[in-house]
C-alpha cells in the first residue's frame, strides 16, 4: 500500500494542496497543514482548504515555543530538560 500509485498521489496532495495561509504559517513546520482529509474549512481570505483544528494548533504550538526552545538550550548545554520547569515557575514570579 505504501508504494501504491493513490498513496503516492495522497503524500503529494498534503504538500501541494495547502491554502496560502498554511504556506505562510509560523508553525507549519509542526503541523503541516495536518492530515489533508481535515482540511475541509475555509480561511480568513476564503480559501478552501484550511484543517479545521488550525486555530487550536497555532494556539498551542505559539504557546509552547518559548518553553521549547528553553529546553533545547538546556539540552545544547548539557543539562536536564526538566529544568524548565524551575527556570519556568521563576519567570513567573518575577513582577
Amino acid at each position: 500500500m505504501v508504494g501504491s500509485a493513490q498513496q503516492q498521489e495522497f503524500g503529494l496532495a498534503k504538500a501541494t494542496t495547502l491554502p496560502n495561509q498554511c504556506v505562510s504559517c509560523e508553525v507549519r513546520f509542526a503541523c503541516h497543514g495536518e492530515c489533508p482529509r481535515n482540511r475541509f474549512t475555509t480561511t480568513a481570505d476564503g480559501e478552501d482548504g484550511l484543517n479545521y483544528l488550525c486555530a487550536g494548533y497555532f494556539a498551542f504550538f505559539t504557546h509552547i515555543d518559548g518553553p521549547m526552545k528553553t529546553m533545547a538550550e538546556l539540552l545544547r548545554t548539557g543539562r536536564p530538560a526538566d529544568e524548565v520547569m524551575t527556570i519556568l515557575a521563576e519567570a513567573d514570579e518575577q513582577p
